[in-house]
């Protein structure tokens, strides 16, 4: 596990990526990862993954986006407005992995079929949709 979280640290910086933090908890882990604002949105919050039985707890916790929805891309948020000439692994698709729920309030939950090491594989992202506009971005990996 450390070899994994060594070399997930290791290719998130030499992309330009903030990796997400991993604590241990009970007989799982969970992963974090900021969620910033977009243009001047005041969107922003935490995203946090937890695994169980093949499954991902995807919780939000997310500041003036009541109502919004939210997905789970493949790709990265410096490309959620523009892929052209992105790289194909960092790429960000307009089309989720996964709905998310939508914010009621500031939170939002959601299982997903999707394990740790889907989660951690290609990079992706978390995005709070404002109708078809992207207000807040975070990358997972």
């Amino acid at each position: 596990m450390k070899k994994l979280l060594l070399a997930s640290a290791i290719a998130g910086l030499s992309v330009g990526l903030t990796t997400p933090t991993m604590a241990a908890e009970d007989n799982y882990e969970q992963y974090q990862a900021a969620i910033d604002q977009r243009g001047d949105s005041g969107v922003s919050g935490t995203a946090i993954f937890i695994p169980q039985n093949g499954e991902m707890t995807v919780k939000l916790n997310v500041e003036n986006a009541d109502g919004m929805s939210a997905g789970l891309h493949k790709g990265i948020c410096r490309y959620a407005e523009d892929s052209d000439g992105a790289p194909d692994l960092l790429a960000f698709d307009d089309d989720p992995l996964f709905e998310l729920s939508a914010v009621d309030g500031n939170e939002s939950s959601t299982t997903i079929e999707l394990s740790a090491e889907g989660l951690m594989g290609d990079p992706q992202s978390v995005a709070i949709h404002d109708g078809s506009s992207i207000v807040a971005c975070g990358n997972i990996q």
